[in-house]
């Protein structure tokens, strides 16, 4: 019997904005996330102390702030794949803390919902919409010039 060989057509403009504003809302609710809990901050350590956590105040709003930074390296799509990568371990870190004393079902399934809309940038990158993807044409450029 003859196998089909079928290809899916993707039209590459209109992934690389889904991927943008997949991107930018995951970067926005980041931002979210992680101003929250440093408004939030005792709420915030004293979870980590209940948890059993030795977590001092520099590490704990430390985590917060890389979080916020790895956010914006997501919005601009610069080191994407590995920013995104970051910003899931963060996620469930401060999420997992943030929310220990209140865990329930529509907060575990907003840190899952997160990390889900970042999984796109860790497997497929940053799109042509990106730092990464003009920092990749202006090195081959300059590669090709001679």
């Amino acid at each position: 019997m003859r196998q089909i060989d079928l290809h899916c057509n993707i039209d590459e403009n209109l992934f690389s904005i889904t991927v943008f504003l997949t991107r930018l809302l995951s970067g926005l609710t980041l931002i979210y996330v992680a101003a929250g809990c440093l408004l939030f901050y005792r709420e915030f350590l004293y979870n980590a102390t209940a948890l059993g956590l030795p977590l001092p105040v520099p590490l704990g709003l430390g985590v917060l702030v890389v979080e916020l930074f790895l956010a914006l390296l997501l919005i601009l799509g610069w080191f994407t794949r590995a920013a995104a990568a970051a910003s899931v371990i963060c996620t469930v870190g401060a999420g997992g803390i943030f929310f220990a004393a209140d865990v329930n079902k529509i907060y575990v399934a907003l840190i899952l919902l997160l990390i889900t809309s970042l999984l796109p940038a860790v497997m497929l990158g940053p799109g042509k919409i990106s730092l990464d993807y003009k920092h990749a044409v202006r090195r081959a450029q300059k590669t090709f010039r001679g």
